[in-house]
């Protein structure tokens, strides 16, 4: 009974990794395209979320000051070391008022009206932090949870930088304040986004919109606890309003300039985008916001020409080839073992993508569909975007008959007959060479037999 169970579940695992193996998949990647619209920022970056994949970059690893955008791991780090963001209360210090007082550049601080002594739960606090760039918010909760020590909290952050593989980033501080040796850049902040982004509580508080706190007592002080977003792409009645926009966070500061990242949705497409390092003012020293017309732009093209487009099937049919000694069909066809699917630019025509062939013109039989045959490389503009192996369609098996006839000439050609040929002639050159050393042989021994004899006779007759 337990044999006959044993043998079942063999047969049932084998079954299964035969259906898997011979399951079609389809490889998911990303391109680069190239947006149709000038982009402002020295530095950018545009991910698909969908195929996790950088879709559009612009001096992705140039280093830049990332202003209060740090600020996006300084959430992070909350998020993870604390185990109630409802409950958690922090105090404001005196103490932190005089820092900022004393800034480099104060006018690069944003404040969201915390006074000392006021009490805030931590999520007020990473709501008036995401939403404002509030110092105050910042600053208390790299306090709390760097134990008093604000160096110690910028460990944290670099340790959670280099878990998450930023290697080209470095914290001094978790408010945002500046410093010359604070740097990132737009790749590294796109990792860092989006490893915040499946966070639920990060999106939550970083896509909202407007939030008041409720730890606010009065009404006068519910206004002012009352934080909009700074992202102007979720204000309708604003003219860098974007549909399907969604907060996230914003930087602007003098020597960091101004910067974003940020979320869009539409139609079913989700795309993350930073942008870093746009200038402050236009040419005639007006203020403007080339961080949030860039973030728009980016996710316009990319909501009207960017979509996911298979580019190869895995059904689809790339040629035959010839089978020796077949029973029956003389050849299978073949077809990709995945297919190839990527997000495309829709004034890219597919059929610029290169099929480049590598398998042989003839295989001998037997054949069993799925055996791999050779590889398909696709290539864009010399570039290639994947080499994808290449299987049998089919089963071809082989003839007794036609594989046996087949054999006879290769039998008389093979190296095994040489060698048998050349060990008989040896053999029989040794066989020879014994025979005649033997009847030499022989012949000597008679010769010396007749002589004892006749000197035998001799002696007698004496």
């Amino acid at each position: 009974m337990n044999k006959r169970f044993l043998s079942s579940v063999i047969a049932a695992v084998m079954t299964a990794v035969i259906f898997l193996g011979n399951l079609s998949a389809t490889r998911a990647e990303a391109l680069l395209f190239t947006p149709n619209v000038t982009i402002q920022s020295e530095a950018a970056v545009l991910l698909n979320m969908e195929v996790g994949d950088i879709v559009y970059e612009k001096n992705a690893d140039m280093k830049k000051m990332p202003g209060s955008l740090v600020q996006i791991m300084t959430a992070v780090v909350v998020l993870e070391n604390c185990t109630d963001i409802t409950s958690e209360k922090i105090t404001a210090k005196e103490e932190m008022y005089d820092l900022f007082e004393a800034d480099e550049y104060p006018e690069d601080l944003r404040y969201a009206h915390i006074e000392a002594g006021d009490t805030l739960t931590v999520e007020e606090l990473l709501y008036a932090m995401m939403l404002t760039s509030s110092i105050e918010a910042a600053y208390m909760l790299a306090d709390h949870f760097g134990k008093g020590s604000q160096d110690a909290f910028a460990e944290m952050m670099n340790a959670k930088a280099e878990e998450l593989g930023m290697t080209n980033t470095r914290y001094i501080n978790g408010t945002g304040l500046y410093s010359a040796r604070q740097l990132t850049t737009a790749r590294d902040m796109m990792t860092l986004v989006s490893y915040a982004m499946n966070k639920q509580a990060f999106e939550t508080i970083a896509c909202a919109n407007t939030y008041t706190a409720g730890s606010a007592g009065s009404d006068e002080q519910k206004e002012a606890w009352t934080w909009k977003h700074s992202n102007l792409m979720v204000d309708e009645s604003s003219d860098n309003f974007c549909v399907g926009a969604r907060g996230i966070k914003t930087a602007n500061s003098q020597e960091g300039h101004r910067c974003i990242a940020c979320k869009g949705s539409r139609d079913g497409s989700n795309y993350l985008v930073v942008c870093m390092d746009a200038p402050l003012k236009d040419l005639e020293e007006n203020n403007r916001f080339y961080h949030l017309e860039d973030a728009k732009n980016i996710l316009e093209w990319a909501f009207t020409h960017l979509s996911y487009q298979e580019i190869l099937s895995p059904n689809q049919e790339l040629g035959e080839v010839h089978v020796n000694n077949s029973d029956g069909a003389d050849h299978v066809l073949v077809h990709p073992a995945e297919g190839y699917s990527c997000i495309w630019n829709d004034n890219t025509d597919k059929k610029s993508v290169q099929q480049i062939s590598d398998w042989p013109a003839e295989i001998n039989a037997p054949v069993h569909a799925g055996d791999k045959l050779g590889t398909v490389t696709l290539k864009l503009s010399g570039e290639t975007l994947a080499e994808i192996d290449v299987v049998a369609a089919g089963n071809v098996e082989r003839s007794f008959w036609r594989y046996n006839l087949s054999e006879i000439p290769g039998f008389f050609r093979s190296k095994y007959l040489r060698n048998t040929v050349v060990v008989a002639i040896l053999l029989s050159l040794l066989y020879i060479a014994a025979c005649v050393f033997f009847a030499f042989r022989y012949h000597d021994e008679r010769k010396k037999r007749e002589a004892a004899r006749a000197g035998h006779l001799r002696n007698m007759r004496k």
